[in-house]
């Protein structure tokens, strides 16, 4: 009888459980929305977007969500205009227990600043465009020259990864070669503090200008980066350091197994 009386008990604390659970969520959804807050990732770079520039289009977007219930929130209309931000590289929202909608957001991070006849631009660590922020000038590579050359299609659009899957040419055209190389000295610990600009010559040769000396690296293509490094990395240890660094103006890199110095007039 005793254990009869403990289930029937068990079975009455689960149901009152439920209804409590039920209730509240219900009390929940009806609840109006009290505040919208962001915050941003800058994964360690300069700030692009704030996070009350995006508090701000979502208020502007969605004029009386602090009025609305939580059970009629857009979230995935929100989470679409924050990722539609051309800073924002991932976004995730959420409403909290008080009835706050939480938004989290992961800022792109730009590799190099292309100058082109017509405009500039950031190409992000993806490869994807991006616009000059009005918040504050990253510091990053600076590609310019010739890049307007085989240009595919409009700053925008550019999207480097999906170009290499879908066009067997894309190595070819001058802003790939630009990104490719980029993410190759931003990502090498040796070149990183040596060089920050890039330049394509009217040949569409890659060249690089190091921040220590007078004198211009030709990459070529984007061919063999490991081997073409390695080597002008032999020659400023063994032969610059002996020699001197102003005794050259350019260093020729793109011709395999050799390397071109020529001295200065």
């Amino acid at each position: 009888m005793k254990r009869r009386y403990s289930n029937i008990l068990k079975v009455l604390l689960l149901v009152a459980i439920v209804v409590v659970i039920v209730v509240a969520n219900v009390s929940h959804r009806n609840t109006a929305i009290k505040d919208v807050a962001v915050t941003v990732d800058y994964l360690g770079n300069d700030t692009l977007v704030t996070a009350e520039q995006l508090r701000g289009q979502v208020l502007y977007k969605y004029r009386d969500i602090t009025s609305q219930p939580v059970s009629e929130v857009d979230l995935d209309g929100i989470r679409a205009l924050m990722r539609a931000n051309p800073y924002v590289d991932e976004a995730t929202v959420s409403v909290t227990v008080s009835a706050d909608i939480m938004i989290n957001i992961t800022q792109r991070s730009p590799l190099v600043r292309v100058f082109t006849k017509k405009r500039q631009f950031y190409l992000d660590n993806k490869g994807r465009y991006m616009p000059i922020s009005s918040v504050k000038n990253q510091c990053v590579i600076i590609a310019n020259g010739a890049i307007d050359k085989d240009f595919p299609g409009k700053p925008k659009d550019l999207d480097v990864g999906a170009l290499l899957v879908s066009d067997p040419k894309a190595e070819s055209f001058d802003i790939v070669k630009v990104y490719l190389l980029a993410k190759y000295i931003n990502a090498d610990a040796k070149a990183k503090p040596l060089f920050d600009q890039i330049f394509v010559n009217q040949d569409g040769d890659l060249e690089i200008v190091p921040k220590l000396g007078n004198h211009v690296v030709i990459i070529g293509n984007t061919e063999n980066l490991d081997e073409k490094f390695e080597n002008l990395y032999a020659l400023y240890d063994k032969g610059f350091s002996k020699v001197g660094w102003d005794k050259y103006s350019i260093v020729n890199l793109k011709y395999i197994d050799q390397i071109i110095c020529t001295k200065k007039q």
